[in-house]
């Protein structure tokens, strides 16, 4: 088993693009194991999927933030990267969520509003124009505040998308396989991670073609 360790990496932040080519440019095993928070194993997902090697099951052994806590509470690992009540050697066969930049969702995707003064965030940002699609339903057209996506790993292939419309009203929420955006521009928001630009298009989708494994460590 090939071992990464990103355990000292900020859940914010993606993994330094030249560090993490070395660190994968050698992965010749049927396993790896990842440890560090949920973009890392995001990264090592999107290189294997480039690669064309999914075949390759991964453990992943979280770190404590919220993102990654949560995460490995919702796909049944416990904090050493342990599918519970499993023994070591486990699996369980996952969809692979992607979006149309070639990178890869686990925990949560977010669109917000470009923010008008640098110290803007959360709640004071403002809404932005958008009309999105989740599926072949019309889930907004018109101004939005935000929309969060979260992969459903209760289910094969499917996207929850929450959008909210107005400030501290509940938003409306649906599930289906593939989101896609076209708005104002908009900050991307992948697992925790920022994208580097503001975009004005967008699309998540569970490819139904392909799958990646997770074993237990």
């Amino acid at each position: 088993m090939a071992d990464l360790d990103f355990s000292d990496l900020s859940p914010d932040a993606a993994p330094d693009r030249d560090a993490f080519k070395r660190a994968v440019a050698d992965i010749d095993a049927d396993r790896v194991s990842v440890a560090g928070p949920v973009p890392a194993l995001g990264a090592v997902l999107a290189a294997l999927h480039r690669r064309e090697r999914l075949d390759i099951a991964v453990a992943w052994t979280p770190s404590t933030d919220p993102l990654a806590s949560g995460l490995s509470r919702t796909l049944g690992l416990d904090h050493r990267g342990r599918l519970s009540g499993e023994s070591a050697g486990s699996t369980r066969t996952l969809s692979l969520i992607r979006d149309d930049q070639g990178g890869v969702l686990l925990a949560r995707g977010r669109i917000t509003s470009i923010p008008k003064a640098a110290n803007a965030s959360g709640p004071t940002r403002p809404r932005f124009g958008a009309q999105i699609y989740h599926d072949d339903q019309r889930v907004a057209d018109g101004q939005i505040q935000r929309v969060d996506v979260l992969p459903d790993w209760s289910g094969e292939d499917r996207l929850k998308v929450n959008v909210h419309k107005q400030l501290w009203r509940r938003g409306e929420i649906t599930l289906g396989r593939a989101i896609q955006v076209a708005c104002d521009e908009a900050r991307i928001e992948i697992d925790g991670v920022p994208f580097p630009r503001p975009m004005t298009k967008w699309t998540w989708y569970a490819d139904p073609r392909l799958r990646w494994t997770l074993i237990s460590a």
